[in-house]
């Protein structure tokens, strides 16, 4: 059987560039690794946001959760 990727946060992505975040700030912002957040942003190996981390990264950027996708 073979599984769907997971789609990339595009939206996220936008607003990034949109606020002249990058990744490194919002990887400081929730405590992870530049690397590990560019997995969980992109959604690599099954790697995503826990929802604690999603709801920081929302609140630094001023969007919704939902804005992500």
């Amino acid at each position: 059987m073979v599984r769907d990727k997971a789609e990339p946060y595009f939206g996220l992505i936008v607003e990034m560039k949109k606020k002249k975040k990058t990744q490194a700030d919002l990887a400081k912002l929730i405590n992870v690794d530049r690397s590990t957040f560019n997995q969980k942003l992109n959604r690599t190996n099954g790697k995503d946001f826990y929802y604690s981390e999603a709801q920081l990264i929302a609140k630094e950027l001023n969007i919704r959760v939902s804005d992500f996708s």
